[in-house]
């Protein structure tokens, strides 16, 4: 039996939030994706703004990091316990999979930089391509070589830690890398989240989006992420499910 400890990334706020815009908590997203995938697999959460210290690290096989909504390089209670986590983790060499703020809290323990996007992905990265072809008979095994992901994201990796690859990108960022001897996956985008998931959260913070949307826009892109959804045919998940199925 598989055990695999799920670390939320998002602060006691961010999750009422959810609550309020009346969408599923991101963890209990990868709960249905594991409990989903195969019986041979056992599960914990972590939230860090109730427990981590008391962690048994040892106890699991795999660890899964789900996004956030913060800034990894501001300091605060909330990343700090998110970094001293992540760096007891990374010392039992066992596999990890990290979403979006996984990947920035993983690339920032492990020495990389992140930094402000100047120009962040709403909703959907774009024209993602598969630039390493290392992982093409695991992880993205009957993944097109070019594709679209839901994302959400202000910031991006700048500098990534020794020891990974960069296994693809688009224009504006690195989406996904990789280290084999670390036994580490994290991508930019969400592979776990549905298109129209990310957009009932962007309706939910509809204000934070004035800048970069007029309300023609914004209406056009919500209406678009359900289009997506809807046209998927199973290519969203196929990196994530591919990882578990490596736990087995």
């Amino acid at each position: 039996m598989t055990k695999i400890l799920i670390i939320n990334g998002w602060t006691k706020d961010g999750d009422d939030q959810h609550v309020k815009a009346k969408c599923i908590l991101q963890k209990n997203i990868f709960i249905n994706l594991i409990e989903n995938s195969s019986p041979n697999f056992k599960f914990e959460t972590c939230d860090t703004y109730e427990e981590s210290e008391n962690i048994i690290i040892d106890s699991y096989d795999a660890f899964m990091w789900t996004g956030g909504g913060g800034n990894i390089y501001e300091n605060n209670n909330h990343n700090s316990a998110q970094l001293k986590l992540c760096e007891k983790i990374i010392l039992k060499e066992k596999p990890i999979w990290g979403s979006c703020w996984g990947m920035q809290v993983i690339v920032t323990a492990l020495g990389g930089r992140v930094i402000k996007s100047q120009k962040p992905e709403f909703g959907y990265s774009a024209k993602i391509k598969i630039i390493n072809p290392i992982l093409n008979d695991s992880i993205y095994k009957g993944k097109n070589i070019t594709f679209d992901a839901p994302a959400h994201h202000y910031d991006i990796v700048d500098i990534i830690p020794k020891d990974f690859e960069i296994i693809s990108k688009n224009d504006l960022c690195t989406q996904s890398i990789y280290s084999k001897p670390r036994n580490i996956f994290c991508t930019q985008y969400h592979s776990e989240l549905p298109y129209n998931y990310i957009g009932n959260l962007m309706r939910f913070w509809k204000n934070n989006y004035k800048e970069f949307f007029s309300e023609f826009e914004f209406s056009e892109l919500l209406k678009y992420l359900e289009d997506k959804e809807k046209e998927d045919k199973g290519q969203r998940l196929i990196e994530i499910e591919n990882w578990l199925s490596t736990l087995n």
